[in-house]
C-alpha cells in the first residue's frame, strides 16, 4: 500500500512538474511598463505583417516590406535595402508555388541600425525573416519573430541608448533558400561587424519558445543565458541534435562564420506551420510574450555590457522548472559520473544483488526497451506514417503524443507481469506480433525486423523476477552516461542528472529505514521523471511525429526511478486499456481527412519538410 502511495505521489510530481516547465508565461498588455516587452503592443505588429502570404515578389511581400519600412524608421533606425537577385534553386520553387514562370525575381533584405555610444564595437543584431511561403499568412513562421525583433528594439530604446550598435536584420527568401541570409553574411559590410545574433524563429505557433541552438565555444554566452533569463527553456542536448540535423535556419548561415548567437523557436501548434490557417488568431500570445521576454533580456545585457562574453568551452546545461538554467563546463560531467558511481557503490555494499539477480534486470530492461521501441514503430505506421503529408502529420502532433504516452504507460504496467514463460514460444508471441503488424500497415521493415529479433531474443531470456531490474537499470544507466560523456560530453544532462537522482534513491532505500527511503524515491522520481516529461515533450514537438521510438532514450534515463516504485500487481485490464486507446487514437489519426491546415503547394511536393 505504501508502495502504491508513494507512486501515485510521484506520478502526480512529476506531471505538474512538466506541465508548469512547458507552459508559456501570461502574455503583457499594451499597458506594460515601456522598458519590458509587450506581447500586446507585438501583437499590432503581427496582424500588421500577417494580413495576407508574403512569399517573394508579391503584392503582400511589396506591402510588408513598405510597413517594416516605416516602423524601423518610427525606431530612430537607420534604413537600407539589400537587394538580393534569387538563384536557380529558389526561382524554381517560387515556380512551383504560383505555377508560372518566375524570372528576374529580387529579394530585399530591409536592414536597420540603431546606433550606439561606440560604434566600433562588435554590433548586436536581432534576426527575423520577413518572407512567408505561398498561401500562407505566415502569423508564427515569422511574423511573430519580426514583431518581437521590433518590441525588443523598442524596449532597448526605453532603456537608454545602448553600448553598440543594435542591427535589425529582416532577411527574404528564408522559405525558398535562406538567399537573404547568404547574400548578407557574404557580403554586406555589417556583417563583418555583427559581434553576436539572437535569430527567432517557428514551426509553429504555439508553446515555449525553446532556445535551441548556440555558436559555437557557448560556454560564456551560456552563462549569460543563466543569469539574464528568468524562464528558460532549454538544453545542450537540443543544442547538439540540432547541429547533427540537416535542418536549417537563418542562422546556419552566420554560424558558419563563427558569429555567436542564440536562437529562438516555438514548436506547438504544429498545424499552423505553412499553413492556410496560420493567421493571427492561431498565435498564442504567450508563446510571443515568452520568446519575446528570452530576447530582451539576452538582448539587454549583449546590447549594454562594455565586451561581449568570449568564445569558450561548450557548455553543459538546461532548464530546470522552466524556472532555472543550470550551466557547467561539458567536463565536469565526469565529476557527476564520479558521484553516482559512489552512492550506487555505497548502496551495493548494503545490499549486494547477485551477478545472476542483476544480469536477469538487464535483460527485462532490455525487453522493456525494445519492446517499446517496436510497440511505438508499429503504432506509428498504424496511425498513418508510411508515406503521410509532413504538415497533416504536424496537425496530428496533440494525439500522436498521447499515443505514446498511452504506450508507454501501458509498457510500464506490463513489467509486473514480465516473466519467463514456458514454452518460451509464448513469450515471443506479443513482439512477433507487434512486428509483422507494422509491416502490414506498411511501418519501415528496416526498423521493424531488427527491432522485433531483438526484441524477441529479450523476451526468451527474460528472467523468473524483476527484482533485479532497478539496479540493472542504474548500472546501465551508469555505463551509458560514461559513454556519452567520452563521445558528446554536452549531451550528459539526459543521462548524468537522472542517474544522480538514481543515486541517491538508490543509497536512501539501502541505508535509511523503510519508509524514508520510499518517500525519498518518489521524491527523486517526481523530479526526475517530471524533468524527463517536459524534456520529451519539446524532443517529440521536434521529431515525434516522425521517429516516437526516440521517446525510448528518455524512458531508459527514467526506468533506474520509476522500476523501484512500480506495483508487484497489476490487474490485466489496466494496461489493456490503455492499449486499446492508443489503438482507437492511432486508427483516429489514420482514418481521418486530411487536415484542412495543410500546405496547398505539399500535395505537389508530397508533403516534404524543408526547412526549421
Amino acid at each position: 500500500m505504501h508502495r502504491t502511495i508513494a507512486l501515485v505521489a510521484a506520478v502526480a510530481g512529476a506531471l505538474i512538474w512538466a506541465i508548469i516547465a512547458v507552459l508559456p508565461p501570461a502574455p503583457r498588455g499594451a499597458d506594460a511598463p515601456l522598458d519590458a516587452f509587450s506581447a500586446g503592443r507585438a501583437f499590432a505588429d503581427v496582424a500588421a505583417i500577417s494580413q495576407a502570404p508574403r512569399p517573394v515578389g508579391s503584392p503582400g511581400h511589396a506591402r510588408t516590406l513598405a510597413y517594416l519600412t516605416a516602423r524601423l524608421h518610427g525606431l530612430g533606425a537607420e534604413v537600407s535595402e539589400q537587394a538580393v537577385p534569387l538563384k536557380g534553386k529558389s526561382l524554381a520553387r517560387l515556380h512551383q508555388w504560383s505555377g508560372r514562370p518566375e524570372k528576374g525575381v529580387v529579394a530585399r533584405n530591409l536592414i536597420g541600425v540603431i546606433p550606439g555610444r561606440d560604434r566600433a564595437k562588435p554590433a548586436l543584431m536581432l534576426m527575423a525573416h520577413h518572407d512567408s511561403v505561398w498561401g500562407s499568412p505566415g502569423a508564427g513562421d515569422d511574423a511573430m519573430a519580426v514583431a518581437a525583433a521590433l518590441e525588443v528594439a523598442r524596449a532597448i530604446g526605453a532603456r537608454g541608448r545602448p553600448e553598440r550598435d543594435l542591427i535589425l536584420l529582416f532577411t527574404d527568401s528564408e522559405e525558398i533558400g535562406l538567399d537573404g541570409s547568404i547574400a548578407f553574411f557574404d557580403r554586406h559590410p555589417l556583417a563583418r561587424r555583427t559581434g553576436a545574433i539572437i535569430n527567432m524563429e517557428a514551426r509553429g505557433a504555439g508553446g515555449r519558445a525553446n532556445m535551441f541552438e548556440t555558436g559555437p565555444g557557448n560556454g560564456a554566452m551560456m552563462r549569460l543565458y543563466a543569469d539574464q533569463v528568468d524562464r528558460p527553456a532549454t538544453n545542450s542536448l537540443s543544442v547538439l541534435i540540432y547541429d547533427l540535423m540537416p535542418n536549417y535556419t537563418d542562422y546556419t548561415i552566420a554560424k558558419r562564420k563563427g558569429i555567436a548567437g542564440f536562437n529562438l523557436a516555438v514548436l506547438d501548434r504544429g498545424y499552423a506551420y505553412h499553413s492556410p490557417l496560420a493567421t493571427v488568431a492561431a498565435l498564442d500570445p504567450a508563446s510571443l510574450q515568452d520568446m519575446g521576454d528570452q530576447a530582451l533580456a539576452l538582448a539587454s545585457a549583449l546590447a549594454f555590457a562594455t565586451e561581449m562574453p568570449a568564445r569558450s568551452e561548450n557548455a553543459a546545461f538546461s532548464d530546470l522548472l522552466g524556472r532555472v538554467t543550470i550551466v557547467y563546463p561539458a567536463s565536469t560531467g565526469w565529476a557527476l559520473l564520479a558521484i553516482a558511481a559512489a552512492l550506487i557503490g555505497l548502496a551495493l555494499r548494503r545490499h549486494r544483488p547477485s551477478f545472476g539477480r542483476v544480469g536477469g534486470g538487464a535483460v527485462l530492461v532490455g525487453a522493456i526497451l525494445l519492446h517499446g521501441a517496436l510497440l511505438l514503430t508499429a503504432i506509428n505506421a498504424l496511425s498513418g506514417s508510411g508515406g503521410a503529408n509532413y504538415y497533416d502529420r504536424l496537425a496530428a502532433l496533440p494525439r500522436l503524443e498521447t499515443i505514446a504516452g498511452l504506450l508507454v504507460a501501458a509498457l510500464l504496467l506490463l513489467v509486473p507481469l514480465a516473466r519467463r514463460t514456458e514454452p518460451p514460444m509464448l513469450a515471443i508471441a506479443p513482439a512477433m506480433a507487434v512486428m509483422w503488424a507494422g509491416v502490414f500497415c506498411d511501418g519501415p521493415l528496416v526498423t521493424l525486423l531488427p527491432l522485433g529479433i531483438s526484441a524477441m531474443l529479450a523476451a526468451w531470456f527474460l528472467p523468473d523476477e524483476e527484482e533485479g531490474g532497478p539496479v540493472a537499470a542504474i548500472l546501465l544507466l551508469l555505463l551509458a552516461g560514461i559513454v556519452v560523456q567520452a563521445l558528446q560530453p554536452t549531451a550528459g544532462p539526459l543521462f548524468h542528472w537522472p542517474l544522480l537522482l538514481g543515486a541517491v534513491a538508490l543509497a536512501a532505500r539501502a541505508w535509511l529505514p523503510a519508509r524514508a527511503g520510499l518517500a525519498t524515491t518518489a521524491l527523486c522520481m517526481a523530479t526526475g521523471v517530471g524533468h524527463l516529461l517536459a524534456q520529451a515533450h519539446f524532443i517529440f514537438l521536434g521529431i515525434g511525429a516522425e521517429l516516437p521510438a526516440v521517446m525510448m532514450v528518455l524512458l531508459f534515463a527514467g526506468l533506474p526511478l520509476i522500476l523501484p516504485l512500480l506495483p508487484r500487481a497489476v490487474p490485466r485490464w489496466i494496461p489493456a486499456g490503455a492499449l486499446a486507446a492508443a489503438l482507437i487514437v492511432a486508427l483516429w489519426v489514420r482514418l481521418d481527412p486530411i487536415a484542412p491546415s495543410i500546405p496547398v503547394y505539399s500535395l505537389s511536393e508530397g508533403g516534404k519538410k524543408t526547412r526549421d
